[in-house]
Parts: structure tokens; C-alpha cells; sequence
């Protein structure tokens, strides 16, 4: 990435400590900080309002950094796809344990006589495909965040002509963003329970077939 080291170069230029352009343009001085040794990526309205604090064009402060992004959009897409292809597998195969081990297991538990011994494993197996899941579910979160691949996919909108509105909804899920681990768990107990109806309705058709 070009970016931290036109931003390092403009802000040297115009004699401006990281402080004065953070005071400027309404972040953090650690914000600052983190875009000159790119950790950080800073979205369009930020670069909207360095270049013009800078007086040069956002084409110049990027420049070939959109390309980069790309590039970077396109391969996390494709292991994002599938990594959420690998949650669903998860979760079915929970719910092909939890149906199947019911069904070929049904001596009950001694302690409580409605549970079989089978449920209890499928119930198990179950569980641990479901934390599985939410594995995959962390490393998709985890990809954007570390990519900031929301971000690049707004710049390099923004870039190709795009206005504010259309870049707007690029990320219509802003709760994801700041609460990652929520979101994802709240993704996986909702494909829990869709596979938990789908498994009860397939071991009802089953069991009535017996």
C-alpha cells in the first residue's frame, strides 16, 4: 500500500505533526498513527477530507492502492464463500448426528428414560459442529477486519464513480462491525435452529416411515 507514505510526505510537506491533521480532519492522533504505518485504512469521508486539508487529489493519495484492493476483495471473497459454506455443512452435519445416532441408538438412558443414548451423542456431536461453525463464522468476520475489506470495497466504489448513497449501503449491517462476536453467534444460533427444524421434521418423516 502507497497510502502511509503519502500521507507521511504530505503531512511533512505542509509541516503538520499526526496531531494537528487528526484535529483537522475529526479522528485520533492514534488514528493517525495508524494510517501512516498502514495497520488502519482510513474510508472515504477521511480521505475526502485529507485530500483536501493536502491540497492534492484522492487519485494521488492512493493511487495504486485500488488495484491492490482490489485484488484483496476478490481472494477474501472467495475463502469468505468458503468459510460460510463450511458453517452450513457444519450445521447440517450437527443435525444429520443429532437425527441419524437417534434413530440407530434409541436405548434409553437409564437416569432419564426420554433421552436415548443416541439423542445424547447427536446432542454432543451436535454442539461440537455448532462451535465449529462459529469458528468459521469468527475467521469470515476476521478477514474483514483485517483486510478492511468494508472500507476497500467503498474506496474502491467511491473510485469508480459511485455517490455516497450507493457506497452507503456497501455495508448495511453495522452492528457486525462493532459487535463481531455477537453478530457471528447470533448468525449460528439462527442456522442452529433452522437446522434443528429442518433435523426434526426429516426424523419425524423418518420415524413415521419405521
Amino acid at each position: 500500500m502507497e497510502l502511509p507514505q503519502q500521507l507521511k510526505a504530505n503531512r511533512e510537506r505542509l509541516g503538520l505533526t499526526q496531531e494537528d491533521v487528526a484535529q483537522r480532519i475529526f479522528v485520533s492522533r492514534q488514528t493517525m498513527s495508524s494510517w501512516e504505518t498502514g495497520k488502519t485504512y482510513p474510508d472515504v469521508q477521511s480521505l475526502l477530507l485529507l485530500s483536501s486539508l493536502f491540497g492534492v487529489s484522492i487519485d494521488s493519495l492512493v493511487k495504486g492502492d485500488v488495484e491492490t484492493m482490489k485484488e484483496t476483495i476478490v481472494e477474501d471473497a472467495v475463502k469468505m464463500e468458503r468459510l460460510s459454506f463450511g458453517m452450513v455443512g457444519l450445521l447440517l452435519a450437527g443435525v444429520a448426528c443429532l437425527v441419524g445416532w437417534d434413530l440407530v441408538w434409541d436405548e434409553p438412558v437409564a437416569t432419564v428414560p426420554w433421552f436415548t443414548w443416541g439423542f445424547v451423542l447427536g446432542m454432543l456431536l451436535f454442539a461440537l459442529c455448532s462451535a465449529l461453525a462459529l469458528v468459521c463464522a469468527w475467521h469470515v468476520e476476521r478477514l474483514k477486519k483485517d483486510h478492511d475489506l468494508v472500507t476497500f470495497r467503498e474506496i474502491s466504489a467511491f473510485m469508480d464513480g459511485k455517490d455516497a448513497e450507493e457506497i452507503a449501503h456497501l455495508d448495511p449491517d453495522a452492528f457486525s462491525r462493532k459487535h463481531p462476536w455477537a453478530a457471528n453467534a447470533m448468525k449460528v444460533l439462527a442456522g442452529g435452529a433452522a437446522a434443528l427444524i429442518l433435523g426434526f421434521v426429516i426424523g419425524s418423516i423418518v420415524s413415521s416411515l419405521h
